[in-house]
């Protein structure tokens, strides 16, 4: 039996109601959740999509509350742990989990996961094309932090660690709802832990490529990702003295393939409205903590209290930068997460008006290079 699950918070029912009506139909699906951040969530138009969804193809459909699971901020872990906890009482043979704002959600993603599964993988990720300027949490934290802590794996070897669109079998779900660690993860940390858990289960992974990208609604100001910012960076700290993949450990992928024409034109954000980010808000805690920042970056951040400065971070700055996060951060603590989000921003804004500029398969190239070189000097950075 598979089991397709979104879950969601404040989501379009439109939207939600076509993405479970396209889960719904698929043959390969007996049972469709919509796991709703909140029981606010659960609205009457919610309530009549899911209805038509179920009524039209027959299979069932159920939306609900998460459950308060973990012990960070309630959020996304809560509705994932939720799931999986429920789906390992069931005793669903496979589960996928996709974010509920995908656009262009269609069969071809269950697809794609159950012919892996088939082949004998236990944990199918999903990995797609993104804008040059997308994903900047995932190249400029999770990644290069996998790469810094787990060098020589195959965690750093992860195309999307922050993917929330996988498969899992009843294996590894079982294995995930025992874990306590991953239960904890109540935040938007848990695609960090989930992909590090699963890499240490030593089942055979996949990723497989959906050429056509994951599309979604972009960004205003990057402030909108604040929180996911810093708490994606306290789930990867949080890593430091887990466990490695055991030598052997399977991962395949599917062959790359050329990214969407106009993919490669998008511009993920409002780059005016983030740089003025970079000088409001400075506080005499947060400045306290930049001016112990390693290799004199804490002067050349502190510039930008007078106006933007942020040309300077380069990706060899922001390895001795993100290896003091790793060694350092406090989340909950205002002045290091406004230091940690600032200078995230710093990173972004400089790769936005340098290597992103030379045109999205140069962008691609140098961002995936990034990611070897922190791997190779992985020791430079972190202290374990």
């Amino acid at each position: 039996m598979s089991l397709v699950v979104f879950p969601f918070k404040e989501e379009s029912p439109d939207l939600l109601g076509k993405n479970i009506s396209a889960a719904a139909a698929h043959p390969a699906v007996d049972e469709v959740w919509a796991v709703a951040s909140s029981e606010s969530d659960v609205t009457s138009a919610v309530l009549e999509v899911v209805e038509t969804a179920s009524v039209s193809v027959g299979t069932p459909v159920d939306v609900f509350p998460q459950e308060r699971i973990g012990t960070f901020r309630p959020g996304k872990g809560d509705g994932m742990n939720t799931a999986i906890a429920l789906a390992a009482d069931r005793g669903f043979d496979r589960v996928h989990f996709y974010d509920a704002d995908i656009t262009n959600f269609d069969a071809r993603w269950i697809e794609g996961a159950e012919a892996a599964a088939d082949r004998g993988y236990e944990v199918v990720r999903h990995r797609y094309p993104r804008a040059a300027t997308d994903a900047m949490i995932t190249w400029m934290v999770t990644r290069p932090a996998l790469a810094m802590l787990f060098p020589g794996s195959l965690i750093p070897q992860l195309g999307q660690p922050l993917g929330g669109e996988m498969l899992l079998t009843s294996k590894v779900v079982g294995a995930l709802a025992e874990d306590p660690f991953v239960a904890a993860r109540s935040d938007w940390g848990i695609d960090t832990v989930l992909s590090h858990a699963t890499s240490v289960l030593g089942v055979p992974m996949y990723e497989h490529n959906l050429q056509e990208g994951k599309r979604h609604s972009l960004y205003g100001s990057l402030a909108e990702l604040r929180d996911m910012v810093v708490e994606c960076l306290d789930a990867a700290r949080s890593l430091r003295s887990r466990a490695r993949p055991a030598p052997g450990s399977v991962l395949e992928k599917d062959l790359p393939a050329p990214a969407p024409a106009d993919l490669k034109e998008i511009v993920a954000y409002d780059f005016d409205a983030t740089v003025a980010l970079l000088v409001e808000g400075w506080t005499a805690e947060e400045t306290s903590l930049a001016e112990l920042l390693p290799d004199g970056i804490g002067d050349l951040l502190l510039q930008s209290k007078s106006a933007p400065n942020f040309s300077f971070m380069n990706a060899d700055r922001w390895g001795v930068v993100l290896g003091h996060l790793l060694d350092g951060f406090v989340l909950g603590e205002p002045a290091w997460e406004a230091l940690a989000f600032r200078l995230w921003l710093s990173r972004v804004l400089a790769y936005t008006t340098g290597p992103a500029l030379e045109g999205y398969d140069d962008a691609m190239d140098y961002l995936e290079a990034t990611i070897r070189e922190y791997e190779k000097n992985a020791d430079h950075h972190v202290v374990r």
